[in-house]
């Protein structure tokens, strides 16, 4: 019997790419708008505003992206719902102690979870990717290379 040996090709420039890298992403809601020349994609997160610039980072190739946010934490549902208080009543501070423990706390907190939005394949060539921070979303913008109209945002 003749022996058969496999070859494995590999691609090493999609390897390099963060966006290849990324196995898994757990950002998996995301609405995007087709363009002529750009494509827009809206992620919607809760409190992304508040995370540092340098916790924010796109990386893309001509086909791929990869949208990693490192310590993202969520507002907690006591933080997002405003309590009305009447102007008759008088604000009241907690406590010293209680102030320690809760900036103990809030140190402790700090520590939020990585967030990834990885697209893999596109539904077309990029030319360029950039992204804004808002309040409670990121946008990406995609350049595209040509005016193809865009069905999906991925293959």
């Amino acid at each position: 019997p003749i022996a058969k040996s496999s070859t494995t090709t590999t691609n090493y420039a999609f390897l390099s790419s963060k966006a290849a890298l990324m196995a898994k992403s757990n950002i998996t809601n995301y609405a995007f708008l087709d363009e002529v020349t750009k494509v827009k994609i809206y992620v919607n997160l809760p409190g992304v505003g508040n995370c540092r610039d340098e916790n924010i980072a796109l990386d893309f190739t001509e086909r791929s992206l990869c949208l990693t946010i490192k310590n993202y934490m969520a507002p907690s549902a006591a933080k997002a719902s405003k309590v009305e208080v009447d102007e008759s009543l008088v604000v009241d501070t907690a406590p010293p102690e209680a102030e320690e423990e809760e900036e103990i706390m809030t140190k402790e907190e700090e520590k939020g979870e990585d967030r990834c939005l990885s697209l893999g394949k596109l539904f077309g060539l990029i030319e360029n990717a950039t992204f804004r921070k808002k309040a409670d979303k990121v946008i990406i913008t995609l350049t595209k290379k040509d005016k193809r109209a865009w069905r999906s945002v991925i293959v």
